[in-house]
C-alpha cells in the first residue's frame, strides 16, 4: 500500500498539507479579482457536510456582493477594529512577538470592505448560555470546513467575529430577522500566490494529557500506559495580571521563596555567570523526618521573560527536567510549570522499573505528588505578582 494513502485512500500528503496551510489571509487577499457565485456555492455546499447537532439544518448563509453594503459592514467593523489601529501605531518596528499579528489585523481593519464578498455564517436561535451543545456547536464545524473548501481552490479568508459586537446594527442593515445568531463574517477573495506555510503551535506532546489533567509523555506509548521510557512529565499552568517581566523577576530567581515545595528548601549558584544557558545552581531539597539531600542543577535553556530550563545531575542524561515557560495572555501573562521524569539519575526510574506491571502505577502515584507541589509553586507566583502595583512588559 502506498505510504501516502490512508487506509481509507485519502492522499494523506495532499490533506495534511490543506490542514496545515490554511491561515487567516489578510494582507494576501486580492482584492482585485472576482469570486464567482459559482466557487461560493461549491465552498458551502461542502461546508454544510459538517456535523450538525441532531441533524438540524438550522445554519444560514449570507453573501454579500453590493458595495453600499459593504461599505456600512466596513465601516461598523472599522469601529470595533480601533483597538487594532491604535496598537499598530503602538508596536510598528518594534519587534514585539505580536506585531505582525497586529498589523495584518489593522490591515483588514482598512480594507474589509475592499473584498469581492463577505460571506456570513449565521444559524437560526439564540445562544442561551445554558451550556448545552446546539448552536455553535453546529455551525462553527462548518464554517471551518468553509475555510478549508476556500483554500483548496486558491482562495483565502479570516475567521472575523468583531462584527459580533455590532448585531444589531449589521442586522438592520441586512435585514436579518429576529432569532437568527450570526457568528462570523469571512472575507473572502483569491489569495496572492499559495504559498502558505504550517504556524508554529506546540507539539501534540506539550498539549495533550493522559488520565489526568497535566499528565504528559514525551513519545507515544506502546500499549497505552505510562513508562519511563517515553518521558512522562507534568504540567500545571497559571494566568495572571501581572506583566510578563514582573513574573520573570519571581521565577527567574532561585530563592524566591514562592518557588519552595515541601521538598525545595533553598539553592545557590555556584557558577560564575549566574544566568544563561550552562549555568549551575546546587538545589537543596528535604522530606521531614526522611532525609535531606542536594541536586547539582544545569540551566540548558535561558530566554529573558520567555523561557527558563534547567536539568537534573547530567544535562545528557537528566535525572529530570523542570522548565518555566512564560507568555503574554492578554493584559497579563500566562505561567506554564513543566517536568519530566528522566530515564537514570533519580530514584524513581528504577523503582518504577523494578516490577513493570506496577510501572504505570508508580509513575501515577510520582506525578500526583509533583503536580501538587509544582501547582504550589504557580500559584505562589500568581499571589506575589498579582499583589501590588503591575509593571510593563
Amino acid at each position: 500500500m502506498n505510504r501516502d494513502l490512508s487506509e481509507s485512500g485519502f492522499d494523506l500528503k495532499q490533506i495534511d498539507r490543506l490542514l496545515t496551510t490554511t491561515r487567516a489571509v489578510r494582507k494576501r487577499l486580492d482584492f482585485a479579482r472576482d469570486v464567482t457565485d459559482d466557487v461560493i456555492f461549491e465552498c458551502i455546499d461542502l461546508a454544510e457536510q459538517a456535523p450538525t447537532g441532531g441533524n438540524d439544518a438550522s445554519r444560514r448563509w449570507l453573501v454579500i456582493r453590493d458595495q453600499g453594503l459593504k461599505d456600512q459592514l466596513g465601516s461598523l467593523y472599522a469601529e470595533v477594529g480601533t483597538l487594532f489601529l491604535q496598537a499598530r501605531g503602538r508596536l510598528e518596528g518594534t519587534g514585539h512577538p505580536k506585531e505582525h499579528v497586529v498589523s495584518s489585523s489593522a490591515y483588514l481593519v482598512d480594507n474589509f470592505s475592499k473584498a469581492p464578498a463577505l460571506v456570513i455564517c449565521a444559524i437560526w436561535g439564540l445562544h442561551d448560555n445554558s451550556g448545552r451543545p446546539g448552536l455553535f456547536d453546529s455551525a462553527i464545524p462548518s464554517a471551518w470546513s468553509f475555510n478549508l473548501a476556500l483554500r483548496s481552490r486558491g482562495l483565502g479568508t479570516a475567521y472575523a467575529t468583531m462584527l459580533n459586537n455590532k448585531t444589531a446594527e449589521v442586522s438592520k442593515i441586512l435585514g436579518i430577522p429576529n432569532g437568527v445568531t450570526t457568528l462570523v463574517c469571512f472575507p473572502v477573495a483569491y489569495t496572492i500566490g499559495q504559498e502558505f506555510s504550517p504556524a508554529p503551535r506546540r507539539p501534540a506532546s506539550n498539549i495533550t494529557y493522559f488520565d489526568q489533567w497535566g499528565f504528559t509523555r514525551e513519545l507515544p506509548s506502546a500499549d497505552g500506559s505510562a513508562r519511563i521510557q517515553d518521558g512522562p512529565g507534568v504540567v500545571t499552568e497559571i494566568d495572571t495580571d501581572a506583566r510578563p517581566r514582573k513574573v520573570w523577576e519571581v521565577i527567574s530567581d532561585i530563592n524566591m521563596p514562592a518557588l519552595f515545595s515541601n521538598e525545595f528548601v533553598g539553592a545557590e549558584w555556584v557558577s560564575q555567570d549566574q544566568t544563561g544557558v550552562g549555568s549551575r545552581f546546587t538545589g537543596r531539597n528535604s522530606i521531614p523526618g526522611l532525609r535531606d539531600w542536594e541536586t547539582e542543577c544545569i540551566v540548558t535553556e535561558w530566554v529573558e521573560r520567555q523561557v527558563f530550563e534547567w536539568r537534573i545531575t547530567d544535562p545528557d542524561n537528566p535525572g529530570a527536567i523542570w522548565r518555566f515557560d512564560l507568555a503574554e495572555q492578554g493584559t497579563g501573562s500566562r505561567l506554564r510549570f513543566s517536568m519530566v521524569i528522566g530515564k537514570e539519575n533519580n530514584g524513581t526510574a528504577p523503582r518504577a522499573q523494578e516490577d513493570p506491571s506496577r510501572e504505570n502505577a508508580v509513575l501515577f502515584e510520582r506525578r500526583l505528588i509533583h503536580k501538587s507541589n509544582m501547582q504550589r509553586v504557580v500559584e505562589g507566583v500568581k499571589t506575589l505578582v498579582d499583589d501590588g502595583p503591575n509593571v510593563d512588559q
